[in-house]
């Protein structure tokens, strides 16, 4: 599996997939920080409920972010073909599925651990103390969040070859995410993969009247992400039975 990773790995540098996904999320992360220029130094609101919301902009770029990072992580092979020549070397097609998404899941990962030093170092900056509670509540829920689209993506992304389709969908799902942000205090929205990470995120919009409100921290979020752990764990294991299936019909 070590060995499968660093080819992975190796694959993915060279289709500059890293590069690309880096640059996407920076102009999110800044996007961010600009729209909330103005509130996190108000007396009004609490400046960590202001950067740790369902209202930010991770809900549109991060479906698209990965879409593209698992199109282009699949879109040479399948053009080279060789997903057939590494099963013919003896490597299934749920053992490749494997390393693309252990590889997916980590990188995302480490994007989130960076995306939130760089708001809590953003909000030291403007005097505000981030508590490692949301810290790892934060980082934990775009964790899952990005599990899921990455299920989902990448098993699209390995078994078409409409790769145009494939980033079109992402950026749906993007537009999806950012509709149906001030949906995610609805417990039942954790089934719509689009809106996870607003559903997982610490505090939440909450409309005072028809012109104040203000961010909430959400009691229920402990329960809420162990709803989304079992569904996460509910999607790969969906997931891997289409591919366990794929492989059987191919025999």
């Amino acid at each position: 599996m070590v060995n499968a990773l660093q080819i992975e790995l190796l694959k993915s540098r060279r289709t500059k997939s890293f590069i690309i996904t880096i640059f996407l999320m920076l102009i999110g992360f800044l996007w961010n920080t600009v729209s909330t220029g103005s509130e996190i130094n108000s007396v009004s609101y609490d400046g960590v409920s202001v950067l740790f919301n369902n209202q930010t902009m991770n809900s549109f770029f991060l479906p698209i972010a990965i879409s593209i990072f698992t199109s282009r992580i699949v879109s040479n092979e399948l053009e080279g073909q060789t997903f057939k020549l590494q099963e013919s070397n003896g490597t299934t097609l749920t053992q490749i599925f494997y390393s693309k998404l252990i590889l997916s899941t980590v990188f995302f990962l480490i994007l989130a651990i960076l995306e939130t030093v760089a708001t809590n170092v953003f909000a030291m900056v403007n005097g505000v103390s981030v508590p490692l509670t949301i810290t790892i509540l934060q980082i934990l829920g775009q964790l899952l969040s990005s599990f899921s689209l990455i299920c989902l993506y990448l098993t699209f992304a390995m078994f078409t070859d409409k790769q145009g389709l494939l980033l079109s969908s992402g950026f749906i799902g993007g537009f999806i995410g950012l509709i149906l942000a001030s949906k995610s205090t609805i417990l039942w929205t954790f089934a719509i993969p689009w809106v996870g990470c607003s559903y997982l995120s610490p505090y939440k919009f909450t409309l005072i009247n028809n012109s104040s409100y203000l961010y909430k921290f959400d009691q229920s979020i402990y329960f809420r992400l162990l709803i989304y752990l079992i569904y996460c764990l509910l999607l790969y294991l969906l997931v891997r039975s289409i591919f366990l299936k794929k492989e059987r019909q191919r025999k």
